[in-house]
């Protein structure tokens, strides 16, 4: 510019398209390293649980790394690329809403909210289905369409089991969470309780505690991680195998008790014998016996 000597760049022509194209690319590969991540830990435990404990390899984390490697880095990337597909339209939303703050009506503040709503709860439920994907595919080496569709049978067959696991798990993680940083801030308070130099220490010590939270969620997620991961195993395991000769179970004695799978078998087959006789009884349908001369209803 002559007039103020400055120099202004202007992005023109396919060059003002880069910036989305980074941007789409930036969400993909950080849910991509995200998806590694779970691949790694799940690859882990089904080694951990399919194998004879005599046979573990040494290091199973580099084992599972080396098999995302070499074999199934295109699931990972299918499986983040959805993820991706479902994230940017509702930053997109969000921008907008963002930019239109106090300048829409109500109607339209409205939808864009429940749009961003169903797009996070759909984000959710696929990062959930993504994850047991993965397991699938460590435990059957199969591809991520088959394997997504293989862990929604599974978790659909066993409804009752995800939401028990899911409701108690995850509030033992947030117990976990809460007393990290409760933990972290008592000891915080006592730290600078000896630091007479520090004049206001609230500001530091929400701080500790902020940067606890995060590390304690991140140390965390992965048990969650695993703990998923086992329940699919688990619930493989069950269905193909019933502890008789030639069908042994895969599972440790010490993580799930005999008597608790067979209790479970059990009260599965009372429950299909329940529901084979609710078929019964619909098909043969009810004979309607005519009244008796002189009866009336009611």
């Amino acid at each position: 510019n002559e007039e103020t000597g400055l120099t202004e760049f202007r992005l023109t022509g396919p060059l003002q398209y880069l910036t989305w194209y980074h941007a789409v690319g930036l969400v993909w590969i950080s849910e991509f390293i995200l998806a590694c991540q779970q691949m790694t830990v799940a690859g882990a435990v089904v080694t951990y649980y399919f194998t004879d404990k005599n046979r573990l390899p040494v290091t199973p984390i580099l084992s599972s790394v080396l098999r995302l490697v070499r074999y199934h880095l295109g699931t990972v990337a299918k499986g983040s690329f959805i993820i991706t597909l479902v994230k940017i339209p509702r930053l997109i939303l969000m921008y907008i809403h963002n930019q239109l703050k106090g300048k829409e009506n109500a109607c339209a503040r409205c939808m864009l909210k429940t749009c961003i709503c169903c797009l996070w709860c759909l984000e959710k439920c696929l990062n959930y289905l993504n994850q047991n994907a993965y397991a699938a595919t460590a435990i059957n080496s199969t591809s991520f369409c088959t394997s997504a569709r293989d862990a929604f049978v599974i978790l659909v067959e066993n409804a009752l089991r995800v939401a028990t696991i899911n409701a108690i798990g995850d509030f033992v993680l947030f117990l976990g969470k809460i007393l990290i940083v409760t933990t972290t801030a008592f000891a915080g308070v006592l730290l600078l309780n000896y630091q007479r130099d520090y004049a206001e220490w609230l500001l530091p010590l929400i701080i500790v505690c902020l940067f606890s939270f995060l590390v304690a969620h991140c140390f965390l997620s992965i048990f969650e991680i695993v703990v998923d991961v086992l329940f699919l195993c688990f619930a493989i395991d069950t269905k193909y195998n019933d502890g008789t000769p030639g069908k042994e179970f895969f599972m440790d004695k010490a993580l799930m008790l005999q008597e608790f799978v067979e209790s479970s078998r059990r009260l599965e087959r009372a429950v299909e014998r329940g529901r084979s006789r609710v078929k019964e009884v619909a098909s043969e349908g009810a004979e309607i016996k005519p009244m008796a001369p002189g009866t009336s209803s009611a």
